[in-house]
């Protein structure tokens, strides 16, 4: 019994000390930023993982204070983790997470990334989670949930539950978060259809957010013969300056009828117009994917399927 109380006091005496360092009181239990103005200010900014992130939509989603910052801290055996940052559109949730104190064995990240668990009002959330390391940082951390196959339904707020690990660690470091839903910046439902030969191609949805964007697609017909040699006919997305984004994901082969969603990232700023350029990437002679001469996955667009969905 004495053992237990010894180890349960120099947790508490380290949480304490860490709250104290961070501006954060506990109150019930739980971790709550405190009333004074200037010290959540501080805390706000102090130690961001978004800020030295090599992203440049998470450097400027934090610029903009789009992002919120929890700032919470969970404490076992003196290896302490910080949840700094997270945003949430309804298809990504990005959290920065940063290790403090005691001494991690780190496999490329300070996670263990295969014990990750997350859920939103109680229920498992089953979306892609991927956890990437920071060059600029090694004790810090990106977690990436993104909407997979699965089309679960999420309240646009709803209270998410992380459950992390890190190496050489028993017990796991439980973070309850409040989380709401950044508002759009383009929510569009065009309806237009662009047609070539046999395949014709409608956009159904369209949706911006400081975070990503989402393109929902109807088709029909025959695609290109080149399409089914190179597995799925892509859409990329160029505003009026040339800023170009490719979508994210399985090229799985569709079939003759149906519907498809691309997602993506998001332009820094508002465009002007967004035209749609779909495309296929070039496959060498052995069939694989090669580069062009910038560095690039080489691709061949269809002209003549191109077609402008947004124009300001």
């Amino acid at each position: 019994m004495n053992i237990t109380r010894s180890k349960t006091m120099k947790k508490m005496i380290a949480v304490t000390t860490l709250s104290a360092t961070l501006g954060i009181a506990m109150m019930g239990g739980e971790y709550a930023p405190l009333v004074n103005a200037a010290a959540a200010s501080i805390v706000t900014n102090v130690g961001s993982v978004f800020k030295i992130s090599d992203s440049p939509t998470l450097k400027d989603v934090l610029q903009q204070g789009l992002s919120s910052a929890p700032n919470q801290a969970v404490t076992h055996d003196g290896v302490t983790l910080i949840l700094t940052d997270l945003i949430y559109d309804g298809n990504e949730l990005v959290m920065g997470i940063r290790q403090e104190g005691g001494t991690v064995k780190k496999d490329k990240n300070i996670l263990d990334t295969g014990k990750l668990d997350t859920s939103a009002n109680g229920k498992k959330m089953y979306y892609n989670t991927s956890v990437s390391s920071l060059s600029e940082d090694p004790d810090a951390a990106l977690i990436r949930l993104s909407k997979g196959v699965v089309k679960q339904q999420i309240t646009d707020e709803f209270e998410l539950t992380l459950k992390a690990y890190v190496r050489e660690v028993e017990e796991p470091f439980i973070f309850t978060i409040p989380v709401k839903k950044v508002a759009s910046l383009i929510s569009i439902t065009p309806g237009t259809t662009k047609k070539s030969g046999k395949f014709s191609y409608t956009v159904t949805s369209f949706q911006m957010t400081p975070l990503t964007m989402q393109l929902q697609i109807s088709y029909k017909g025959e695609f290109p013969a080149a399409v089914k040699k190179h597995h799925k006919l892509l859409y990329d997305l160029v505003d009026e300056k040339g800023n170009v984004f490719s979508p994210n994901g399985s090229d799985n082969q569709p079939s003759k009828t149906g519907k498809d969603e691309q997602n993506y990232g998001s332009f820094v700023t508002v465009p002007q117009s967004i035209t749609i350029k779909p495309f296929i990437y070039k496959l060498d002679a052995k069939g694989q994917l090669f580069k062009d001469t910038t560095g690039k996955w080489a691709k061949s667009y269809y002209k003549d399927l191109e077609l402008k969905i947004y124009q300001r």
